[in-house]
């Protein structure tokens, strides 16, 4: 999914959320966006409707106390709600991002409710994403429970997600270990899959030895890095990573973001590993 951002302005942004209606009639839920019907779903007698228009609107409020938000991108079709809002920027490696918050809904049992903190980069197309405690089905009680888990957000919630790229750079990271993180279970074949995208996407995209692209080449399951191993620079490999998934919806892009950021347990600095290597 292509998303298109545009100027922020609250009126005309309030006036699109105003359009959502969820309501249950029996065991369904029927969602409206302005007098037309986009979703019906069956639910349990466990199932809560969550009035995501309130619920917009007041985080709305909570962020612009503490960012100045300069874009926004709002996305309504079936049962699912999403909004992402840009503000601040950061400068990491010489890369420009905004401090990002996105909340995902649903009213048809396809998404959990979710509120989630990041960083996007207009210029590379590349999000990356963090939870900040809300990630709820929608089962009795979510509404109690998505009240009290957010009442304010400063700067110090981007602090750890800032500091993590940051330590990406000036250091390299094995093929293996990247290897490992990305297949972290060998037997799922989705698992290769992400490994050989980033390979193909990373071999394209940066200068590398010829034994080295004859690595990269070898499909997932067929490549063996026991005589074979090569240190990568980290930050390329995060940013190579999560540039796969820059279409994906936020929580797919939160998964993917806790996954490849474990690289950083296995970063050596680059001044390190030369007088190792002298």
């Amino acid at each position: 999914m292509t998303r298109q951002y545009i100027e922020y302005d609250k009126v005309s942004l309030f006036e699109k959320i105003d359009k959502i209606s969820i309501d249950r009639v029996g065991n369904q839920v029927i969602t409206k966006f302005g007098n037309n019907v986009i979703s019906t779903a069956k639910v349990s007698k466990r199932y809560e409707v969550f009035d995501i228009k309130s619920y917009l609107r007041s985080k709305i409020d909570m962020i612009e106390k503490n960012f100045k938000i300069s874009e926004y991108f709002f996305y309504v079709k079936k049962g699912v709600q999403e909004l992402i809002l840009l503000s601040d920027e950061v400068e990491i490696n010489e890369m420009r991002f905004q401090k990002s918050f996105f909340i995902l809904n649903s009213s048809d049992r396809s998404r959990k409710l979710n509120f989630n903190i990041g960083l996007f980069s207009k210029t590379n197309n590349i999000y990356i994403i963090k939870n900040i405690g809300l990630s709820k089905k929608h089962l009795n009680g979510v509404t109690e429970i998505a009240e009290e888990s957010i009442k304010n957000i400063n700067d110090e919630v981007f602090s750890e997600q800032i500091d993590m790229m940051r330590s990406l750079v000036g250091h390299k990271v094995l093929l293996s270990n990247i290897k490992k993180i990305i297949v972290n279970d060998p037997d799922v074949n989705v698992n290769h899959m992400k490994f050989d995208s980033f390979k193909n996407y990373f071999l394209n995209r940066y200068c590398l030895h010829e034994d080295q692209l004859k690595i990269l080449k070898a499909p997932s399951k067929d490549l063996n890095t026991d005589n074979n191993d090569f240190y990568l620079d980290a930050f390329s490999v995060f940013y190579t990573y999560m540039k796969l998934f820059s279409d994906q919806d936020s929580h797919v892009i939160r998964r993917e973001t806790e996954k490849i950021s474990e690289i950083t347990q296995f970063a050596i600095r680059n001044q390190i590993l030369d007088s190792l290597l002298s």
